[in-house]
């Protein structure tokens, strides 16, 4: 085995798993905001296998270790911290990093009641399975460790200078991911102090920890002179993005400008109010909110992608220019706008001032304002848009049709039911893989990611996709579907011609026009068969 090619060995490395050595390219056709799924049988744990073999000899070290250190999960915590600091003292290792994901906990608060306080206070009512989740029957408690630990990281700026030095070590690091995570017992805390109008007691928070994140990241980028391209963050908050410091939002503009790929669902929900879905607080009348957004955007001059939504079932009422503010990005190709009110000459605008340059166009959940109409849209991309190579148009609709959803969802929806969060594979670091054997975990794909600890299970706040217990699937079970002929339906048992439901009626869109419109715009189905029916 020794005396193999090198070429030979990756050859075999990569059956285990395929482009390991790179991260995965960016796909511009992928959509970003659908649920990931899995990248590999559970049973092949590659990178423990990466591990392994890095046992054997020095040069079979040097061949799996581009596999299993291109992506590097950090955790908020001393022991993740710790590892990356070995690593970023490792340049042999620490080269081969492209990948960056920083798994950002919510930040612990003091409340005006001690912990003690806390947990003696019987006019809570707190159930006996909800006391036993929060309070172990010995110490260290929970809560009270994970403050003290936070504290100790972001003391005397720990934490940062650990981000510097791994930034500067990472030479060929290319993406950044900052994602939101929550313990259960993150959960049941929020859920109980959101509960009371008056909270006294000890709290976890994600704008401030979303604010300390983007900070801390943002500061170790610039001082390391990195060349990352790529950020997705899939919990961003806007009021983080206004808290930042003088002197972060003063490097902030040479970080952004470097970007070319930029994918964001920014979260506006304040914290108190987290569980709220029923609307939104951005309806455009913030004019610090209007300044952050276009030195933002202003700044990431140099975007050939660009994904942008607010959170998944709130689409907010804010008008497109008070985000984007009429600019211009020149090498813009791919375009992503989702969870929007808007008017058809905002969408219609943004399109034609790209129409030179844009090859991709992603709508989802946008829901027109009443009066204006879809077909006006579609007719103004398949008109202006010449260099259009494909379009995805998901779950958009009307203003009227997302209000009689929400009155019936707030008239029917069971309330008391509990909520269930995804378990996506967690993201680890390399480092960490050589001490827990077998127990390691496998590379996430993209999107959010939760981590499972050996004390408990987290999971991701923030975009969470529900499971079905049954299956562990988001969304309802497998069905088998058969699939008709495009135009045609079935109803009650009985054959359908589709011909009047594809017009546009103002008032609700179906799959079917959704796909009759990309197909119209296009003039091809997805096969390439030409297509030729009227709009």
């Amino acid at each position: 085995m020794e005396n193999l090619p090198s070429e030979i060995f990756n050859e075999l490395l990569d059956q285990l798993e395929p482009g390991g050595r790179e991260v995965p390219t960016v796909d511009s056709r992928r959509n970003p905001w659908a649920r990931p799924q899995p990248c590999k049988p559970d049973h092949i744990d590659s990178r423990h296998h990466y591990a392994s073999l890095r046992l054997v000899c020095k040069r079979f070290d040097n061949l799996a270790a581009p596999y299993l250190f291109r992506s590097i999960g950090l955790r908020f915590n001393a022991k993740s911290f710790s590892r990356l600091a070995s690593l970023a003292g490792n340049p042999v290792l620490a080269r081969h990093v492209k990948k960056f994901v920083y798994l950002m906990p919510y930040i612990y608060e003091e409340g005006t009641q001690d912990f003690d306080a806390f947990r003696n206070d019987e006019t809570l009512g707190l159930s006996n399975k909800i006391r036993q989740i929060m309070f172990e029957e010995q110490e260290p408690y929970y809560y009270t460790s994970v403050y003290k630990e936070q504290q100790h990281l972001m003391r005397d700026f720990y934490d940062l200078n650990v981000l510097r030095k791994a930034m500067t070590a990472f030479t060929s690091l290319q993406e950044v991911h900052l994602l939101a995570i929550m313990m259960h017992k993150d959960i049941v805390l929020r859920n109980l102090a959101s509960s009371f109008d008056n909270w006294e007691f000890i709290d976890c928070k994600w704008i401030p920890a979303c604010t300390h994140g983007v900070e801390t990241l943002l500061t170790a980028l610039h001082d390391a002179k990195s060349s990352v391209t790529v950020l997705r963050s899939p919990t961003l908050s806007p009021i983080s993005m206004m808290l930042l410091s003088p002197k972060t939002k003063h490097i902030s503009p040479k970080v952004w400008n470097q970007l070319t790929f930029l994918e964001i669902t920014f979260d506006e929900r304040p914290d108190r109010s987290y569980l709220d879905t029923s609307g939104t607080t951005l309806i455009g009348h913030d004019d610090r909110l209007a300044k952050m957004f276009k030195q933002f955007f202003k700044s990431a001059e140099n975007l050939t992608t660009l994904y942008v939504r607010f959170t998944p079932g709130m689409p907010v009422r804010l008008p497109l220019n008070q985000v984007f503010h009429s600019i211009h990005w020149p090498k813009l190709r791919i375009l992503g706008i989702g969870s929007w009110m808007l008017h058809a000459e905002e969408l219609i605008d943004i399109a034609t001032r790209h129409k030179e340059t844009l090859a991709g166009i992603r709508l989802s959940e946008i829901y027109l304002l009443d009066g204006d109409r879809w077909k006006d849209v579609v007719a103004s991309l398949k008109e202006n848009i010449k260099k259009l190579e494909w379009i995805g148009l998901h779950d958009i609709s009307y203003q009227r049709e997302y209000v009689r959803k929400q009155a019936f969802i707030e008239t029917y929806s069971d309330t008391s039911s509990e909520y269930n969060f995804d378990d996506s594979d967690p993201e680890m670091d390399g480092m960490s893989l050589r001490s827990r054997g077998s127990n390691s975990s496998t590379t996430a794909s993209q999107g959010p990611l939760s981590l499972i600890d050996e004390e408990g299970e987290d999971v991701v706040y923030g975009n969470v996709f529900t499971t079905t217990p049954a299956t562990g699937q988001g969304g309802p079970a497998f069905v088998v579907i058969r699939e008709l002929p495009f135009g045609i339906h079935s109803k009650n048992g009985m054959i359908h011609d589709e011909e009047e439901e594809l017009e546009d009626n103002g008032r609700t869109v179906t799959p079917a026009q959704r796909k009759h419109w990309e197909r119209w715009i296009m003039g091809k189905t997805a096969d390439g068969e030409p297509y030729s029916r009227p709009l």
